[in-house]
């Protein structure tokens, strides 16, 4: 252990006397800038009070065009009556809004996935899910929003949001997922 110590003293001896005297010695008084601060495009300021920030003071010209901002990702869940493809009244209600929410965005892609509960077998809500997710897809094709952008999936009682056993009735399960990007 005392070897160690014996041999990265002088090591760090000669860093601390030596600091960055590199960038020391390339300010100076008769030189009150450096020259690779000089070669940066970016100017750096100090806020009064504050540690020395590196500040961009307008370095996109003029003639360009703003950078557009994507919206941040967009996931709603609509819920259905049992054995249906018609909304729980509370549903019915926040679809409305959803719609309205994914008309004001102008997204490319709109990923609509029907789910079940455990009340039927595989393939009925295999299908089931299929049909809530087209109803939905169909509602926002009516709206205007198109097609093309448009996707589905049916994933049955595969994904459920709440687990339960078989044969069980749960609202939580009977949903469409709208996830937006």
């Amino acid at each position: 252990m005392n070897y160690k110590y014996r041999l990265y003293l002088p090591l760090i001896m000669i860093f601390l006397m030596t600091g960055c005297s590199p960038i020391h010695n390339s300010i100076g008084p008769d030189k009150m800038e450096s020259e690779l601060r000089g070669q940066v495009e970016v100017p750096l300021g100090v806020a009064s009070g504050e540690t020395p920030i590196c500040v961009v003071e307008n370095i996109m010209p003029s003639s360009q065009k703003p950078i557009v901002r994507i919206p941040a990702p967009y996931n709603a869940k609509l819920y259905f009556l049992l054995d249906q493809t018609v909304f729980s009244s509370e549903s019915e209600q926040e679809s409305k809004e959803v719609y309205q929410a994914l008309l004001k965005r102008k997204d490319s892609e709109i990923i609509i996935s029907g789910h079940t509960d455990t009340s039927a077998s595989d393939a009925y809500n295999d299908g089931l899910s299929q049909r809530r997710a087209e109803k939905v897809r169909q509602d926002l094709i009516d709206l205007g929003i198109s097609a093309d952008i448009i996707k589905i999936s049916s994933e049955g009682e595969r994904r459920l949001l709440v687990a339960t056993p078989d044969e069980t009735v749960e609202v939580l399960n009977r949903r469409v997922e709208i996830n937006v990007r």
